[in-house]
């Protein structure tokens, strides 16, 4: 059986499906049941597959610091140096646009290393983007503060909001241009108020962020750009 993500609503009448990033995503009532679903999957199995190798043999858009010495930060190039060094730490040259990654030559397992000074990078800089606009948006809309803001890497979301006023936001973020953040900030706060895609979330979403569809499109079509891989 297809491996897929499901998504469930009460307010949703029929399935659906969606292939994007090389992942199957199915969006069900909360009526059907599981047997249904992977029964109706089965009948659409020729469609998927189609899609997903129309998707595998699409251009790798994903970012390769080891081999570019390159990562994007808020969809700017910035030149990354690997260094062996007496510390192991990480040190932006702000004048050269350059990020120096140093590790100490006691390291084992050096790309293991590497990867996690980058992260530790894009984290304190896409956390502290985050943390100013999600004031300045609570403010605009008229909301508290949530009562949590997380960073940490996601496969399959930009961001999700609890009932205890959590936002979490996907690491990969710190590539995309700040107007996609925006939108994804936009959207996790409309959450604190509709726990749900509904109707009236949709519409507090377009009330504050007008260009959602054109975030929620380019999202589709560049998100895979905006992940990196250490080999």
């Amino acid at each position: 059986m297809l491996d897929y993500t499901l998504r469930r609503s009460r307010r949703r009448k029929t399935v659906a499906i969606k292939v994007a990033q090389r992942e199957l995503t199915v969006y069900a009532p909360h009526f059907v049941t599981k047997t249904q679903i992977n029964e109706w999957l089965l009948s659409k199995q020729g469609w998927i597959d189609a899609q997903l190798h129309k998707q595998q043999i699409q251009a790798d858009t994903r970012q390769f610091p080891l081999k570019t010495h390159s990562i994007k930060l808020f969809n700017e190039a910035v030149n990354v140096q690997f260094e062996n060094a007496a510390r192991t730490q990480w040190q932006q040259h702000n004048e050269s646009q350059t990020l120096l990654l140093s590790i100490s030559s006691r390291v084992k397992y050096r790309t293991q290393m590497y990867q996690g000074l980058l992260e530790q990078f894009l984290h304190e800089k896409l956390e502290s983007y985050i943390e100013m606009r999600v004031n300045d948006y609570c403010q605009l809309m008229g909301e508290k503060l949530p009562s949590n803001i997380r960073i940490q890497l996601y496969k399959r979301r930009w961001g999700s909001c609890n009932r205890r006023r959590e936002l979490t936001f996907n690491l990969h973020l710190a590539s995309a241009p700040t107007w996609i953040i925006d939108y994804v900030i936009v959207h996790e706060l409309a959450h604190l108020k509709y726990l749900n895609h509904s109707a009236q979330f949709w519409h507090r979403v377009g009330l504050f962020y007008s260009e959602h569809k054109k975030a929620i499109a380019w999202l589709n079509k560049h998100g895979m750009s905006l992940q990196w891989v250490f080999e």
